[in-house]
C-alpha cells in the first residue's frame, strides 16, 4: 500500500510542474475492462473461468521525447472472473471481484512525429493494491443473493506486465487517445485458502483518453 501511496504523491506532485514543461501534458481515461484468471494446476473439478465485466479508470501524465513518451498512470481497475454452478437444477453465477488500485510506468512509442493522427504502442510494469475483494452468488436474472468478503484468500499486492497499441488524435484544446491494452499479471495472488499453485490476474482492456 505504502509504495502506491508514494506513487499517487508523485503523480500529483510532477502535476504541479505540467504547465511549466512544454513536453509534458496531464489527461484522464477511462473504459471496459474484460478480467479473467489464469489457474495452475487446472483439475477436472475446476470451474470454466469466463471473462468478468468491469470498469477501469484514472489519472495520468505524459512527458514527450521525441519518439517515445514516458507516461506514468494512477489507475483503478476491477479485475476477478466469474463460472457457472449449478445445484438441484438450479444454475448460478459465482463471480470473484477484486478492487485494485494501480500504479504504472510505461514507455510509449510512435514512429510519426508529425500531424495530428499518431498511431502508438506501449509497454511498462503495473503494480497494484488489492482494496477490496468479493465472492458474489447471482440467480438466474442477476439478482445478488449472497456477497462474501475473501480479501483474506488474496495476497495484498500484484506484479504485472501492461502491453497495448492504440491512436493520438489531436484537436483543438485537448488530445484524444483510443487504446487496446493487455494486463498480464506476473506474481501470484492466491493465498494457501484458495487450495492451488497460482492464480494470476489477466485482462483486456479498452481505454479512451483526454490530455490536455
Amino acid at each position: 500500500m505504502r509504495r502506491i501511496i508514494l506513487l499517487g504523491i508523485m503523480v500529483f506532485f510532477l502535476f504541479g510542474f505540467w504547465s511549466e514543461t512544454s513536453a509534458a501534458s496531464f489527461g484522464v481515461k477511462g473504459g471496459l475492462n474484460l478480467a479473467n484468471f489464469k489457474v495452475s494446476p487446472i483439475t477436472p473439478d475446476l470451474p470454466e473461468f469466463r471473462d468478468l465485466k468491469g470498469l477501469t479508470g484514472g489519472l495520468f501524465l505524459t512527458f514527450n521525447l521525441g519518439l517515445l513518451t514516458i507516461q506514468p498512470e494512477f489507475l483503478y481497475a476491477r479485475r476477478g472472473t466469474h463460472y457457472e454452478v449449478t445445484e438441484n437444477f438450479i444454475t448460478f453465477t459465482a463471480q470473484y471481484r477484486l478492487d485494485y488500485l494501480e500504479g504504472l510506468l510505461l514507455l510509449k512509442f510512435s514512429p510519426i512525429l508529425a500531424g495530428p493522427v499518431k498511431p502508438f504502442l506501449l509497454a511498462g510494469p503495473s503494480l497494484g493494491y488489492l482494496t477490496r475483494a468479493r465472492a458474489v452468488a447471482m440467480d438466474e436474472d442477476g439478482n445478488e443473493i449472497i456477497s462474501l468478503d475473501v480479501k483474506e484468500r488474496f495476497k495484498n499486492t500484484e506484479l504485472a506486465a501492461v502491453l497495448g497499441a492504440g491512436v493520438e488524435i489531436k484537436v483543438p484544446v485537448v488530445k484524444i487517445s483510443l487504446e487496446t491494452r493487455y494486463h498480464l499479471g506476473l506474481s501470484n495472488i492466491a493465498r494457501s485458502q484458495m487450495e492451488v499453485d497460482y492464480i494470476k490476474n489477466k485482462s483486456l482492456a479498452v481505454l479512451l483518453g483526454l490530455a490536455f
